[in-house]
């Protein structure tokens, strides 16, 4: 539990934001879906607030963690 928590503590938020859009992108293009850019921001906007979350609660364990 402490590797998950050190490499979410260690993540940079942008670029993984970045290749999350760009997935996204290729995938909705790929599929044919007319308004793809609109599906790829929205998709990346949800992972997005999952992974400011989760840097939000690995910060907290962390810390938890540290005192002990």
């Amino acid at each position: 539990m402490r590797s998950l928590v050190a490499f979410i503590n260690r993540m940079n938020i942008g670029i993984w934001l970045l290749g999350i859009f760009v997935a996204h992108v290729l995938l909705y293009l790929f599929l044919g879906t007319a308004t793809w850019l609109t599906t790829s921001l929205l998709a990346t906007a949800f992972y997005g607030l999952v992974l400011l979350v989760a840097k939000l609660v690995a910060g907290r364990y962390g810390d938890k963690e540290h005192i002990k």
